[in-house]
């Protein structure tokens, strides 16, 4: 699709939208209820989408004069899609699909990994394993890339997941989901005054599932546990201290090994995985947070936060790794006796101030940030553990002693990063100009004391018109950089390297309608990403190991819409759609020049509409559509299009709700890295949830 046709389809949505509001009462432009610096106190607001953000600015910005796309995921939708992690959410995310069953997903074209922000703070991924959502108040996904806020951010966009914070008032519900595949899942959330006390507010989450899968021998044991307090110091200040305790137990799930070069992916069975007795996964994590937010006076104030984290891995696994010479079948086995240690810790300041020139509103924002990251593997492997055979798989209890594991070695490494930025955000009329620039200094450090550092200035530029009170245009020109992965960066793999830089031009049309209860948004974006980091085939294939080299320019063009929200009080509908062309634009390789990006299909959409027959029942349904994608290797991922389905009972005190995902029980792969290690789509799913509020 060129341009011209993007431009025609934000211009017809623009259109109809405005003759949508005229025909509607117009009411005035209210102020944000929540005045926080820095997210203390929880959202009372109980809808679908979120008409705030604390992301983009570091202030509380009405969505309207965000100069750029920000998606979010609110706990009602959580609630009501069942969910319990974070990959759950990507098809009620314009453009994103998910990249693996991992905490790895595709934003616009480009793989986002590495770069979770929890409240705004950068943090440590786990990558293999999703903890539970149970905590979390909404999933935001700041569209193209937000180095001007976070400092290092993938180009297509960057995910944050709010926690859920006290409130004032008391609020208590307790769930249950009974599923397919012994699906069990309990979450608490209770939150309120301490003991009747006005200054002392807690909040308490917590979830556990014991679930198996369609997949042979994998299940998922996991625990969450997160209490948090806010003491409202004075009307002035505020403070929140918060712990999240995460412990899974489980089985890494590498993929389905599919035959050589298949032309039908569906030949092998979609419960074929390689795991034997005895593989693991545990992973367990715990994180602190103290947030402080001040206000000197009605204009200066002041936020605070400080975040350290720990986490601790436990790999065993026979993996399926590379065919055996001269079969299309059978599988090398690798075994991996892996420990991985984690630790982060992360601190941001900055005041915010509102200073009038004449007419003319100056809101700045001047502040600074640090984050110590540091990661250890340590690992005993075999490349020599036997063989799979995918058309006729065998469980066994293997007999590691017989292994050559050899001695265990180390590798890792940690990334130190600070940053400073201003920021202006000036409101006139019926304009406003957002203005900001970052400057980031990293430095990579391997375990054995070598060091690699590099520098970056980060400018931002956008610009929002007011059309009505409820509806905006605006555009924005953003800029990013990611530094090199700390374990890629080694002289023996081919670094070191340079930053990943990226830039966004991006146009859009923002609207709140039905009385403010839908909001509406359309954008046309341009993102290009500059030496990218790619697996040097030719060269590893000498070496015996992996070697990576720059690859000089990504591109992705595309076009966004997304509409959430009550149409009318009795029917409810989130709907988005997305046009993205993502492809190598500059390579050494000629042949890939053109070529479609990794897991980024070209079109992808959902809908989902509930309709309430009376105060007690709801009918739901919905469909969600990915195109097909390729991967790292000629394996290309057919597109799929699913069915769901969902009633929902509701009483003043309790609710339940039946859902089916899924079903036509469609066969899909939702990711893959290539032949050998394909992503199977759930099959048709049922499940019962069951709440009760008091």
């Amino acid at each position: 699709m060129k341009i011209k046709k993007l431009v025609l389809l934000i211009s017809a949505a623009f259109v109809t939208t405005q003759a949508v509001s005229q025909t509607q009462k117009q009411p005035s432009k209210k102020a944000l209820s929540d005045i926080e610096v820095i997210e203390v106190l929880g959202r009372s607001a109980q809808t679908t989408f979120s008409d705030y953000s604390y992301s983009v600015t570091r202030t509380a910005a009405d969505i309207l004069e965000i100069p750029q796309s920000v998606s979010a995921v609110t706990k009602e939708v959580i609630q009501d899609q069942a969910m319990m992690r974070l990959n759950d959410v990507t098809s009620f995310i314009s453009g994103a699909n998910e990249y693996s069953v991992y905490d790895d997903i595709t934003i616009r074209g480009f793989r986002s990994q590495d770069d979770r922000r929890v409240n705004g703070m950068r943090t440590h991924n786990n990558f293999w394993n999703q903890t539970l959502i149970a905590h979390v108040e909404r999933v935001e996904v700041i569209k193209g890339p937000a180095s001007a806020v976070f400092g290092d951010a993938s180009p297509g966009g960057t995910v944050n997941t709010v926690t859920k914070k006290p409130l004032g008032e008391s609020r208590h519900s307790i769930s249950a989901r009974f599923g397919s595949y012994s699906d069990k899942y309990v979450a608490l959330d209770t939150t309120g005054k301490v003991a009747s006390n006005d200054r002392w507010l807690y909040r308490f989450n917590a979830g556990y599932e014991d679930s198996e899968t369609f997949r042979d021998n994998i299940f998922n044991e996991s625990l969450l546990l997160s209490p948090s307090f806010t003491y409202l110091l004075s009307d002035d200040t505020k403070i929140n201290v918060e712990v999240v305790y995460s412990d899974s137990k489980g089985l890494l799930d590498r993929g389905q090994p599919n035959l050589r070069n298949a032309t039908d992916l569906s030949q092998v069975p979609i419960s074929l995985s390689s795991n034997q007795p005895g593989d693991k996964l545990d992973t367990t994590s715990l994180s602190s947070s103290v947030t402080l937010d001040h206000h000197f006076n009605d204009y200066w104030s002041l936020g605070f936060k400080y975040m350290h984290l720990d986490s601790e891995q436990k790999l065993v696994e026979h993996r399926a790794a590379t065919y055996v010479d001269g079969s299309d079948s059978v599988f090398n086995v690798w075994y991996t006796d892996r420990d991985i240690d984690a630790d982060s810790d992360n601190v941001t300041a900055y005041i915010t101030g509102k200073v009038y020139i004449g007419d003319v509103e100056h809101n700045i924002v001047i502040g600074g940030d640090y984050i110590d990251n540091h990661k250890l593997n340590a690992q005993r492997m075999s490349r020599s553990a036997g063989t799979f055979d995918i058309l006729n798989p065998t469980y066994e209890q293997p007999d590691i002693a017989s292994y050559n594991l050899g001695d265990r070695f180390e590798f890792g490494g940690g990334l130190k990063s600070n940053g400073l930025y201003i920021q202006d955000h000036i409101k006139f009329d019926d304009w406003s100009i957002l203005a900001s620039v970052r400057r980031e200094d990293y430095k990579l450090t391997d375990l054995n004391g070598n060091e690699s550092s590099d520098s970056d200035f980060l400018p931002r530029l956008g610009v929002v018109y007011n059309l009505t009170q409820d509806s905006s245009v605006y555009a924005s020109w953003v800029t990013g950089f990611e530094p090199p992965s700390t374990f890629l960066n080694t002289k023996e793999q081919g670094g070191p390297f340079g930053p990943i830089d990226s830039y966004l031009y991006e146009i859009g049309y923002k609207a709140k309608l039905f009385d403010e209860k839908v909001l509406l948004t359309t954008s046309i974006y341009q993102i290009t990403k500059q030496n990218v980091l790619v697996q040097d085939f030719a060269r590893s294939q000498q070496l015996g190991y992996r070697v990576f080299r720059q690859r000089g320019e990504e591109q992705a063009t595309g076009f966004e819409i997304d509409i959430n929200g009550q149409l009318s009080d009795n029917w409810l509908v989130i709907a988005n759609y997305a046009y993205n062309r993502a492809e190598i634009t500059e390579d050494t390789n000629t042949l890939l020049i053109g070529k479609q990006k990794e897991n980024a299909p070209k079109n992808s959409a959902t809908l989902w509409s509930k309709y309430s027959l009376n105060d007690t029942w709801q009918l739901a349904a919905g469909a969600s559509y990915v195109d097909k994608r390729n991967t790292t290797d000629e394996a290309v991922l057919p597109s799929y299009t699913l069915l769901q389905a969902g009633i929902y009972f509701k009483k003043p005190s309790w609710s339940a709700a039946l859902l089916v995902d899924n079903a036509l029980d469609k066969q899909h792969w939702s990711g893959g890295y290539g032949y050998g290690q394909l992503f199977v789509g759930d099959p048709r799913t049922v499940s019962l949830t069951v709440n009760y509020t008091w």
